[in-house]
């Protein structure tokens, strides 16, 4: 197993309540933490600063949210997607609630919500289009294609920066090769 130290934020909260005891006299120390992350051949231990909770009271010693959320970054960090709080600064920079985001991106509420609070990591494709929408002219293409009809959609598209339709250029030859494309294929459905 590969080890990986992976720098990440800490994250301390402010008030504690001791669970053990109650005790709100709670000292909070930061403890380099080791844990492994995937399966076979790809397994990694990755080593990040946590906060350790300590009751001055009772002694009792425990790690809350603040911790797995820094482990949950460091597992992003690793991955190279986006964290938890940069997929909500994607969202909240335009404005949006997440409902409105849901339906601009057509990405799912509950999705975005799992994504925003750590309790699930988005894949790669996912992470490479919430990276797009960072581009302000990506969220006005997706704003265009919500709120158009089909035919003054293309008009819109038109005069947005960098938009080109492209077209294949008719080759000599590229008549003979579909023709033949589709003779093969209707071969291989009869077979």
């Amino acid at each position: 197993m590969k080890r990986k130290s992976v720098d990440v934020s800490s994250r301390v909260s402010k008030e504690q309540h001791c669970p053990e005891c109650g005790s709100i006299v709670v000292v909070t120390r930061l403890e380099n933490q080791r844990f492994p992350y995937g399966e076979g051949s790809e397994a990694v231990e990755l080593e990040v600063l946590v906060p350790v909770q300590k009751c001055s009271k009772c002694g009792f010693e425990y790690i809350d949210d603040a911790a797995e959320d820094i482990r949950h970054e460091a597992v992003c960090r690793h991955l190279g997607v986006l964290t938890p709080d940069e997929i909500r600064e994607v969202r909240e920079e335009y404005g949006f609630s997440r409902a409105e985001f849901s339906r601009l991106s057509r990405l799912g509420e509950a999705t975005l919500t799992r994504w925003e609070n750590g309790s699930l990591i988005q894949n790669n494709a996912y992470d490479q289009f919430l990276r797009l929408l960072r581009y302000p002219e990506n969220i006005r293409r997706l704003q265009v294609s919500t709120t158009t009809t089909a035919r003054s959609r293309v008009r819109e598209m038109a005069t947005l920066d960098s938009y080109r339709f492209r077209a294949i250029k008719v080759e000599p030859g590229l008549r003979e090769e579909q023709r033949i494309f589709r003779l093969h294929i209707r071969q291989a459905l009869a077979a």
